[in-house]
C-alpha cells in the first residue's frame, strides 16, 4: 500500500516545496528594490542576484528621451505596454553607460566583464524601477506597477524572475521581462500566466504583448 501511495507523497511534497521557494524567492526579490526612485537618482542591481549597486542620475535631456517615446500618449493599454518595452529598453542604455552594464548580453550570456552582465534577478528589480520611474511622471496610466514575480518552470533559461505590471481596467497581470534580450532591446511583455507556463523567446512572439 504504501508502495503505491509513496508517488503520490513525493509529489505533494515537491509541489509544496516548489512553491515555497517561488515565495520565498519573490520575497527576496521585493526586498531588493530601489523604494524611490527617482530620473536624478535610483540605483541598480548588476553582476549577477544583485551582488553589485550603481547609483545612476539621468540627465533632464535623457529623461526627455524617455518621456518622447510616450507622445503621442497610448490610447490603450496595448498601446502603453508597447511604449512600456521601448522606454525599458532606452533605459537600459543610460544605465548602461554609467554601470558599465552597456553589453549585457541575453540571459546569462557569456560576458568578458561579469560584474557588467545582469541575470534575472538584476533584470526585474531594474526593469521594476524604471516603471516606477514613468509612473511616477504620469506616463502609465493604463497600468499599475506591481512587485517582481519568479517561476521555477525548467527549460533551457532556467528558474526565472520578471517585473510585472497589471492592466487597471480588466486585472490582467503581465510580466515585464528584459532578460531574454541584450542590453538595449525592447523588454518582452506578455500575460504573466503564459510567462509561468514556461514561455521563451524559442517560442515566438510574446502572446498578446
Amino acid at each position: 500500500m504504501l508502495k503505491h501511495r509513496l508517488p503520490a507523497i513525493v509529489l505533494s511534497a515537491t509541489v509544496f516545496f516548489l512553491a515555497a521557494c517561488q515565495s520565498n524567492e519573490e520575497h527576496r526579490v521585493a526586498k531588493l528594490l530601489d523604494a524611490n526612485p527617482t530620473p536624478a537618482k535610483y540605483s541598480v542591481c548588476h553582476g549577477n542576484s544583485c551582488r553589485l549597486r550603481t547609483e545612476v542620475s539621468l540627465s533632464p535631456a535623457e529623461w526627455a528621451q524617455v518621456r518622447a517615446l510616450f507622445d503621442p500618449a497610448p490610447k490603450d493599454a496595448a498601446a502603453e505596454r508597447h511604449q512600456i518595452a521601448l522606454a525599458t529598453g532606452m533605459l537600459e542604455i543610460f544605465t548602461g553607460k554609467q554601470a558599465g552594464t552597456l553589453e549585457d548580453a541575453p540571459g546569462m550570456g557569456v560576458h568578458w566583464n561579469p560584474d557588467g552582465q545582469l541575470d534575472c534577478i538584476d533584470e526585474a528589480t531594474n526593469s521594476t524601477a524604471y516603471m516606477r520611474m514613468m509612473a511616477a511622471d504620469g506616463l502609465i496610466r493604463f497600468h499599475d506597477i506591481g512587485l517582481p514575480a519568479n517561476r521555477f518552470v525548467i527549460t533551457a533559461w532556467g528558474p526565472s524572475n520578471t517585473a510585472t505590471i497589471t492592466e487597471r481596467a480588466s486585472g490582467k497581470v503581465y510580466a515585464v521581462d528584459s532578460y531574454f534580450r541584450a542590453n538595449g532591446e525592447p523588454a518582452d511583455i506578455l500575460p504573466l500566466d503564459v510567462w509561468t507556463a514556461g514561455w521563451v523567446p524559442e517560442d515566438g512572439p510574446p502572446p498578446g504583448g
